[in-house]
C-alpha cells in the first residue's frame, strides 16, 4: 500500500503518468494548487471534473480506493448478468467530493470487475459542486439530481437509473434493471 501511495505522489508531482489513464486524462482538478493534490487539498475533498478513469478514481481518491478494496460483492445477485450478450453502457455521474459517490462508485467498479462481462461497460464523469462537468460530450442532454447517478443504456437509449444510496445494493438494482 505504501508503495502505491508513493508512486501516486511521484506521478502527481511530476505530471507524468506511470499508468495509462492516470493523471493524464481530460479531468481538471478545481481548487487544487499546482500539480500535487496530495499537498494542496485532502484527497477526499478534491474536485475532479470531466471524463475520469477507474484508475484515477481508485488510485488518486484515497477514500474510493479504500472502499474498492473493502467492498464484498454479492456475486449471487450478479449471476443473471454473467453471460449477458447484448451491450450495456453505464454512465456514472459523480462528485469526487461527495461522500455517497466515494462509497457507491468504487462499489460499481468492483461489481463490473468481478462480473467480467465485456458487454457491460462504464464511463465515469466527475462534476463540480455547481454541477458542471466541463466540456464533456458524454453529458450532452443528461440531467442529474442525485450523486452518484448510474445511467444504464442499451442501444444508446436510457433504460433506467440508479441514484444515490441503494437500499437493496447496487448488484441487485443493476440485475433488476437488466432483466
Amino acid at each position: 500500500m505504501m508503495k502505491r501511495l508513493i508512486l501516486g505522489a511521484l506521478v502527481m508531482s511530476s505530471g507524468v503518468s506511470a499508468m495509462p489513464g492516470m493523471g493524464n486524462g481530460n479531468a481538471s482538478m478545481d481548487g487544487l494548487k499546482g500539480n500535487n493534490p496530495h499537498g494542496a487539498v485532502p484527497m477526499e475533498d478534491a474536485v475532479l471534473v470531466g471524463k475520469l478513469t477507474s484508475q484515477q478514481l481508485i488510485f488518486e481518491m484515497i477514500p474510493m480506493g479504500r472502499e474498492y478494496l473493502a467492498y464484498k460483492v454479492n456475486t449471487e445477485a450478479l449471476s443473471p448478468l454473467v453471460k449477458r450478450e447484448d451491450k450495456v453502457e453505464i454512465l456514472a455521474v459523480l462528485g469526487t467530493w461527495d461522500k455517497v459517490s466515494q462509497q457507491q462508485v468504487p462499489r460499481m467498479m468492483k461489481i463490473l470487475k468481478i462480473l467480467d462481462n465485456p458487454n457491460i461497460t462504464a464511463d465515469y464523469v466527475g462534476v463540480d459542486k455547481k454541477g458542471s462537468a466541463g466540456e464533456t460530450p458524454l453529458m450532452e442532454g443528461v440531467q442529474v439530481i442525485a450523486f452518484p447517478t448510474f445511467i444504464v443504456r442499451q442501444g444508446g437509449k436510457e433504460i433506467g437509473r440508479i441514484e444515490g444510496q441503494t437500499p437493496q445494493g447496487l448488484e441487485t438494482e443493476l440485475a433488476q434493471l437488466l432483466r
